[in-house]
């Protein structure tokens, strides 16, 4: 089954096929430094630090251009705007500090991700996250069956208590 997931890798990841699998493909950390080894491909969302997220660092970003720099900023100016809502007197009433704080973490990774995706789109990439203890991410082709056999062998090596979902 790992076999079918890595040369699906190797399909959206061409400069992969050389690279000879990992001897435990099955371990996560090895998948992780596998599709890493040669360019950054697969990127880790910090929790304690969101401006560390992989996007100047992403090879695919690089390779198509992207201003990453003005993705930077959008994504600071979208968590800007909840943040002072977040901090405002009459949210803090109304919700446990927990609650605040768990929402703002999954909410933050949501910006996060969904203005990378916006600012593939017109390259002809999708966004795949991985809902790991620190998420992970990873542009590919925007090839529908390519995505599903990614995300389905993903899932199936990996168990799907961390699946990788297509981001839209």
């Amino acid at each position: 089954m790992s076999a079918i997931l890595y040369e699906q890798i190797r399909l959206a990841f061409p400069e992969l096929k050389d690279v000879p699998l990992p001897d435990e493909p099955e371990l996560f950390s090895n998948f992780e430094a596998w599709i890493n080894q040669l360019y950054p491909n697969l990127m880790r969302l910090d929790g304690l630090d969101i401006q560390q997220n992989g996007i100047a660092e992403c090879h695919r970003l690089q390779q198509f251009q992207i201003d990453w720099n003005e993705l930077k900023n959008h994504i600071q100016d979208e968590l800007a705007t909840f943040h002072d809502m977040y901090e405002s007197a009459d949210l803090n009433v109304e919700y446990e500090e927990d609650q605040l704080h768990a929402y703002d973490f999954e909410f933050t990774y949501k910006v996060i991700l969904s203005n990378i995706q916006m600012f593939v789109e017109p390259y002809d990439l999708v966004l795949l996250a991985i809902e790991h203890d620190n998420p992970y991410w990873m542009l590919v082709p925007a090839n529908d069956e390519l995505i599903q056999n990614i995300t389905h062998h993903f899932n199936r090596v990996f168990t799907a208590s961390e699946p990788m979902v297509r981001m839209d």
